[in-house]
C-alpha cells in the first residue's frame, strides 16, 4: 500500500482538531493503518504496541541525529543528546545518569511536598482554581531551579522559556529562537560563575563531569541545562495536569486512592499510562523499511506513537478504562524505550505523585470544568494550557 491510497481516514496530530481525545483515531490506525502517513509536517505514524519497542531500540534504522521533534530542523537548538545517536549519545548519557542519582530524586520530596501543600493554602478557601497555571506549572518550574542550585526568582523565567520552546506549537518560531538565546547567555552567566567552586547540585554536578577522562565542552554543558530545563517541567507539567482531569473522571478510583494512599504507587503507572505525557516522538529512517505493506523510504520522519501504543486492545486488556489495581499489565511507553528512555522519569513520577497526594487530600472532590479545558499540543506532549477545577472549600 502507498501513502496515496489512504483515502478514507484522516488524522493529524499538529491540528488542534485531534487534540481533544486522539484516542479513536489511534485505535482506527492501529486496526486499519498501523503505519499511516499523513499530518502537517508530513510523517509516517507508527501505533502498535509490538512495532514500537523494535522502532525505538533499532537507533541505526531509526535515528534521532535528525532531531526529535517532526519537521524541525535541529541545528538551530541547543546541542543535546535528545539528538543524537551513539557512540556519543551514550557518553553523555552516562553524565546524566551519574548526576540524577536515586537519592538525589528521593531527597527532592520533602521540598515538592511542602511547595504544593503551600500553593493549596493559596487556592482552597477559593473553591475553584486553575489546576495547569496556578498548580501543574508552579511546581515543577520550582523544583527544576532547587534541583539545578538555580535563584528561585527566576522561576517564572524558567516557566516562560519552557512554554516557548518545547511547549509551543512552533519549536523554532521567533518566540522558541529568542528563548534559546536568552538560556543560552543565562547558562553562559551562571556557568561562569560556578567555575572553581563545586557544590551539591545538578549544574555543579555537570560542570565537573568527564567523559572518558575529558572534561565537557562548553556547549555540551550548556546543552545539558538548556535540555533540562524546559523538558524537565513539560513533561511533568503534563503529568499533573492530565492526571488531575483523569482522577475528576474517576472519582470512585480517586476515593479509593484517598481512604488507601499506600496505592499511589502502582497507581501512577496506570495514570500514566492512560493518559501518556508524552504521545510521541520522532525519528528518521535511515534505509527503506517495510512493515505492514508500507515501504517507508529512506530520509522519511516517523512518528512513534507512544499514546496509541498505551491504548493498544493488542497489549492492554480494556485500555480505554482507567484502573488504577490493573495488575500484570505490560510496561507502558510514556518515558519512551530504548536507549532515549527518559532520565528524567523519577524526577517527573515523584511530582507528579506527591503534588496529586496533596491535592487529593486536601480536597478529597474536584470536578473539571471540561468546557474551559484548553489544550495546545498533542505531540510531543499530551500539553494543557488551562484546566480550571471547582471544589468545596469545606471538603475533606
Amino acid at each position: 500500500m502507498t501513502a496515496t491510497e489512504q483515502v478514507t481516514f484522516e488524522f493529524d496530530p499538529f491540528d488542534p482538531r485531534f487534540w481533544d481525545d486522539p484516542y479513536p483515531s489511534y485505535k482506527v490506525m492501529r486496526d486499519e493503518y498501523p503505519v499511516y502517513y499523513g499530518g502537517d509536517p508530513a510523517c509516517y505514524m507508527i501505533s502498535r504496541y509490538a512495532d514500537i519497542e523494535p522502532g525505538m531500540s533499532d537507533w541505526r534504522t531509526f535515528s534521532s541525529a535528525r532531531g526529535v521533534l517532526i519537521g524541525t530542523d535541529s541545528s538551530v537548538l541547543p546541542t543535546n543528546m535528545f539528538n543524537m545517536d551513539p557512540p556519543r549519545h551514550d557518553r553523555l548519557r552516562s553524565v546524566l545518569s551519574r548526576v540524577l542519582t536515586p537519592s538525589r530524586v528521593a531527597g527532592l520530596e520533602p521540598f515538592v511536598r511542602a511547595l504544593a501543600r503551600g500553593l493549596i493554602a493559596q487556592f482552597r478557601d477559593a473553591g475553584r482554581v486553575d489546576v495547569t497555571t496556578d498548580y501543574a506549572q508552579v511546581i515543577p518550574s520550582t523544583v527544576v531551579g532547587e534541583l539545578m542550585g538555580l535563584d528561585a526568582a527566576d522561576r517564572e523565567r524558567f516557566l516562560g522559556w519552557n512554554l516557548a520552546t518545547v511547549g509551543s506549537q512552533d519549536f523554532v518560531g521567533p518566540e522558541a529562537l529568542q528563548a534559546y538565546v536568552e538560556m543560552d547567555a543565562y547558562w553562559r552567566e551562571t556557568i561562569a560563575a560556578r567555575r572553581g567552586q563545586r557544590t551539591d547540585d545538578v549544574v555543579s554536578e555537570i560542570f565537573h563531569a568527564q567523559i572518558e577522562g575529558e572534561n565537557l565542552t562548553d556547549d555540551e554543558i550548556y546543552g545539558f541545562c538548556s535540555l533540562i530545563l524546559p523538558a524537565s517541567q513539560h513533561t511533568t507539567i503534563n503529568m499533573m495536569s492530565n492526571t488531575a482531569i483523569t482522577l475528576a473522571r474517576y472519582p470512585e478510583q480517586r476515593e479509593m486512592l484517598r481512604r488507601n494512599p499506600e496505592l499511589w504507587a502502582a497507581a501512577m503507572e496506570e495514570l500514566i499510562r492512560y493518559e501518556s505525557p508524552v504521545q510521541g516522538l520522532g525519528r528518521t529512517a535511515m534505509r527503506d523499511v517495510e512493515l505492514h505493506g508500507v515501504t517507508i523510504p529512506e530520509g522519511a520522519w516517523v512518528l512513534m506513537l507512544f499514546g496509541s501504543a498505551n491504548h493498544d486492545e493488542r497489549v492492554f486488556e480494556s485500555p480505554d478504562v482507567l484502573d488504577i489495581t490493573r495488575v500484570g499489565a505490560r510496561p507502558h511507553y510514556s518515558f519512551g524505550h530504548g536507549i532515549h528512555y527518559c532520565l528524567g522519569n523519577a524526577v517527573a513520577r515523584l511530582q507528579t505523585r506527591v503534588a496529586l497526594e496533596e491535592l487529593v487530600r486536601a480536597l478529597g472532590e474536584w470536578d473539571v470544568d471540561e468546557d474551559d479545558v484548553v489544550r495546545n499540543q498533542l505531540v510531543p506532549g499530551r500539553g494543557i494550557a488551562h484546566a480550571p477545577i471547582t471544589f468545596d472549600p469545606t471538603g475533606v
